[in-house]
């Protein structure tokens, strides 16, 4: 079992019964597939080996993009990829965070909220990459990335 799986096992079916009513649906459904993720809900395959004579029974993964046990090596292969295309130069990891007075907010309103929280995020980077103070320069390359 995975670390996710556990704290969904046992923390999940109440954050679920508390939030439900404002959670997108395929929220609901990350939680429950990775919960079932290599157990018997996802169902099991069998190998025979007949030159040993020995069975082999594996739980099946949910495949859930957002499971980290099923998507793990696709995560490492993007990884390698990106590390490849990375520019020689100066590299900054700059974390917007949702306010906690906002966050109820955001919960049923996701596509409004995180829309204008990287409209609010890409505004501010343009507008200090460009002051002298900090950055100075007359164009900027980045790219956002939600991770909730």
């Amino acid at each position: 079992m995975s670390a996710i799986q556990d704290i969904f096992t046992e923390y999940g079916p109440s954050y679920i019964e508390r939030f439900g009513d404002n959670m997108p649906s395929v929220h609901k459904k990350v939680i429950n597939d990775i919960i079932s993720c290599r157990t018997e809900t996802c169902g099991m395959t069998v190998y025979d080996c007949p030159d040993r004579g020995t069975v082999h029974h594996f739980y099946r993964s949910c495949g859930n993009r957002h499971c980290p046990v099923c998507q793990h090596r696709k995560a490492l292969q993007w990884t390698e990829k990106q590390l490849k295309r990375v520019l020689p130069g100066h590299h900054f990891m700059v974390t917007f965070t949702v306010p906690q007075q906002l966050r109820d907010f955001m919960r049923p309103h996701q596509k409004a909220g995180y829309g204008a929280l990287f409209a609010a995020s890409s505004d501010s980077l343009k507008k200090l990459s460009c002051d002298e103070k900090y950055i100075g320069g007359d164009r900027s390359g980045f790219s956002g990335v939600l991770h909730t």
